[in-house]
């Protein structure tokens, strides 16, 4: 896929950052509006997947695991894994859906319901966030439902970029919105790109066009860094009341370095 922004593909990457702020713009008003009744609360199926994972991993929970949560929007995952003993990073460009995630963690501390693990929330991009972090490394990163939003230079960044992050053996686990949700009925091609990016036929979506999220599109730009690697697919509502949208969900992990093999590079 052209590395140039997914709605103008054929303009200079300035209007991709153009693009990236309608969308952030967009997100800061579903939270204005709707606030915790986009999803309630319940954990989402890739939550679920990478908990079950880490558990499995650590049955006697001898180490506390640190998990970034990316586009953590209003932290109903993160409140879920905080449940679970994790601790949790979470981070997301709306400022709004920030204050809400930090209020709905002190009401659950104040509720009296366990939380096992510690969290901070952050409104920001990844970097700067990791900044503060110089030589600090986690033990999970996780995202849910944001990839297909960023044009495949975005994409690539921030993949490379969690990885890096990464401690050896750590979970990566991502989901965004696959090809099998194409709607005929709200949707179409963008020309040249079919099966790939798609955009919506209302005007008052245009701008939020969708990167769709394929196997292919995964293994080529974390394929080189991960192990272990599994595809599972699984389905949520877009909103509270809404259709389902299908997800392909990529685990894998962060190799351990072989010491051998650095000897005899």
């Amino acid at each position: 896929m052209d590395t140039r922004s997914i709605t103008q593909a054929t303009q200079p990457h300035p209007l991709r950052a153009l693009d990236n702020t309608t969308i952030t713009k967009t997100w800061q008003q579903c939270y204005e509006d709707q606030g915790y009744g986009l999803w309630g609360f319940s954990p989402s199926p890739t939550a679920k997947i990478l908990s079950k994972a880490i558990l499995d991993s650590n049955p006697r929970r001898s180490e506390r695991v640190e998990i970034v949560d990316w586009g953590c929007g209003y932290g109903r995952d993160s409140l879920y894994f905080l449940e679970l003993g994790f601790d949790v990073i979470g981070i997301d460009l709306s400022e709004k859906a920030i204050a809400l995630a930090r209020e709905a963690y002190k009401k659950r501390q104040a509720s009296g319901i366990p939380l096992f693990g510690s969290a901070s929330f952050h409104a920001g991009d990844m970097c700067s966030i990791f900044k503060s972090r110089v030589g600090q490394k986690v033990g999970a990163f996780f995202s849910n439902r944001v990839l297909h939003l960023l044009a495949e230079a975005d994409f690539c960044d921030a993949a490379r970029n969690a990885i890096s992050y990464l401690e050896q053996g750590a979970y990566f686990c991502v989901s965004g919105r696959s090809p099998d949700d194409f709607n005929t009925a709200l949707m179409e091609w963008i020309p040249g790109k079919e099966r790939e990016v798609a955009r919506y036929k209302d005007p008052a979506r245009t701008g939020h066009d969708i990167a769709f999220v394929s196997k292919q599109r995964l293994l080529r730009t974390v394929g080189h860094d991960l192990e272990d690697m599994h595809y599972l697919n699984a389905a949520e509502p877009e909103r509270v009341g809404a259709s389902d949208t299908h997800l392909l969900i990529l685990l894998g992990r962060k190799p351990h370095t072989n010491p051998c093999r650095l000897a005899n590079a």
